[in-house]
């Protein structure tokens, strides 16, 4: 558990270790922000000593999708967050505030907070609230570096694609880009809902500095929402390159395997054809004499007849 407390002006960082040293703190301060990961929120019943309903404890603790709602004049917000992979999930990061003290929660597996609360915002130490607009901007802002590499991934894709190699796995490495986007767009969309709710419910404390502050969350929003729908087609159109890139292989090889199968015919041909003739006409004799003839013609035939398939081959691939 983590308490930024500020008063007078100041603001400082501690981690009390008991329920009571918790509640000292916060009394003491004019604004407070307190930290708890979900997996210790059966320590957060001593909230309620602080003002904060039970019953906006229990929505902000509840396994529910990234929403807003109000419970006696507190609001909660809940919001997707990134885990320390990457990963952007529904459950992810939940507040309930007011203008003097807020409340988060998260799992232990999504990115801390301890960095924002050493570089709160200023305005922390008038309204509390706007840590709601740092947390929204620091998803966007995470957001952002995971597109970065989302997009260097495809273009080195696509020049696997273009140069034909990549391996069985090509296909399967698509996709797995193309499933994050999808999860990424869902989650981008789901937090600017969160933060439109916010903004359009309106609380008393949520000034006109801060919902200008929340609208630029939202309108950024919009701006990776269009990238992302950019790369989404670009990954498409990669599946439908490298599908095309298999079929054209697949053509060269039957066209390859048909070749080969027509001259083995026109083999197996020549050389039962004495034995034919001789067992129409009952002349072993002339069937020997058959034999050596067309397989001499056979023997030539095997020398010439791949080179000059060979050499137009060539030639067709100079061509192009």
């Amino acid at each position: 558990m983590k308490i930024l407390a500020a008063s007078r002006g100041s603001q400082s960082l501690h981690e009390p270790k008991e329920e009571g040293e918790a509640l000292e703190l916060v009394g003491r301060a004019e604004r407070a922000w307190v930290d708890l990961p979900l997996e210790e929120a059966s320590k957060a019943g001593w909230l309620t000593k602080l003002g904060v309903p039970s019953s906006a404890l229990e929505r902000a603790l509840g396994r529910e999708a990234p929403s807003y709602s109000s419970v006696e004049g507190w609001c909660i917000l809940k919001l997707p967050a990134f885990t320390e992979a990457g990963a952007l999930v529904d459950e992810g990061l939940s507040m309930v505030f007011n203008d003097r003290l807020i409340a988060t929660f998260h799992p232990k597996d999504v990115r801390q907070l301890e960095e924002e609360m050493k570089e709160a915002s200023p305005r922390f130490r008038v309204n509390a609230a706007y840590i709601v607009y740092q947390l929204a901007g620091r998803i966007v802002e995470d957001s952002h570096v995971v597109v970065e590499h989302l997009e260097a991934d495809l273009m080195r894709l696509e020049d696997e694609v273009v140069e034909g190699g990549g391996g069985r796995d090509l296909l399967k490495r698509v996709l797995s880009r193309k499933r994050r986007l999808l999860m990424l767009s869902r989650g981008l969309w789901a937090l600017r809902d969160a933060v439109h709710s916010l903004r359009r419910a309106s609380p008393s404390f949520i000034d006109q500095e801060l919902d200008a502050r929340l609208g630029q969350v939202c309108d950024e929003v919009d701006r990776l929402m269009e990238v992302l729908e950019t790369y989404k087609l670009m990954a498409s159109d990669l599946i439908n390159m490298h599908a095309t890139s298999l079929s054209a292989r697949l053509n060269v090889t039957v066209r390859d395997l048909t070749v080969a199968m027509l001259y083995l015919t026109v083999v197996a041909t020549v050389i039962g054809f004495p034995n034919t003739v001789a067992t129409i006409f009952g002349v072993p004799a002339l069937a020997e004499a058959i034999e050596a003839h067309w397989i001499s013609i056979l023997i030539a035939a095997s020398a010439v007849i791949p080179l000059l398939w060979l050499k137009g081959l060539w030639s067709l691939l100079k061509r192009r």
